[in-house]
């Protein structure tokens, strides 16, 4: 361990021993202040992200139960022509599935339009 030499003396800033004590009260309500500042900016952004968590969660369910809404009565169409004894090469039940696969497809591609545009608002910021 390094030992100070005795023949050399330091020079102590009395303000930083004064704030180190406490009894520069102005200093230490400087940083107090700062420090208050910096907690505030800190939670208001926590509250933000909390919020915009919710309400994209909001979107999605919003979304997928729609999705769900709009292809139930097509795909109950597809389950009762099968059960019936009907198979997928019949003109009922493939208009049925592609109109099934091409809603699908339009869903995923508003999700990942939605997701880039996103993200690319992020990066702005």
């Amino acid at each position: 361990m390094n030992t100070p030499d005795t023949g050399t003396r330091r020079r102590v800033d009395p303000d930083l021993v004064q704030a180190l004590a406490g009894l520069n009260t102005d200093a230490s309500m400087a940083v107090v202040q700062r420090t208050r500042r910096a907690v505030m900016v800190a939670a208001n952004e926590m509250r933000a992200r909390r919020e915009r968590s919710r309400r994209q969660l909001g979107l999605i369910l919003l979304a997928v139960g729609t999705l769900v809404m709009l292809l139930t009565p097509a795909i109950w169409v597809v389950a009762d022509d099968l059960f019936e004894g009907e198979h997928f090469q019949d003109p009922p039940t493939l208009a049925v599935s592609l109109v099934v696969t091409f809603f699908s497809t339009i869903f995923a591609a508003l999700i990942v339009t939605w997701r880039s545009r996103q993200s690319r608002g992020r990066e702005g910021l």
